[in-house]
């Protein structure tokens, strides 16, 4: 419930009435905003998955890569909307 009552309040506060215009440019710079954090979640993967894969000291490594894993998740994610958004 909580997690519903933050995720209005940020719905709220990110469209405060201002309606911007749309214009190319502003388009394009969405965009390569979303391609730059898609690549910087492949690569918080790519070290997540070296860090879970590590011999030494296996449980904070472990979790740690998961944590890192499931951030860059998290980034696809969001990549994943914004271009459906700009689509």
């Amino acid at each position: 419930m909580a997690r519903q009552a933050f995720a209005s309040q940020r719905r709220k506060t990110c469209h405060r009435g201002k309606n911007s215009v749309a214009t190319p440019d502003r388009l394009h710079l969405l965009q390569e905003a979303s391609w730059n954090l898609s690549a910087i979640s492949y690569c918080i993967a790519s070290v997540g998955r070296d860090l879970a894969g590590k011999p030494n000291n296996p449980g904070t490594m472990d979790s740690a890569g998961q944590a890192l894993e499931w951030l860059a998740g998290e980034m696809q994610r969001r990549c994943v909307a914004i271009d459906e958004g700009l689509s």
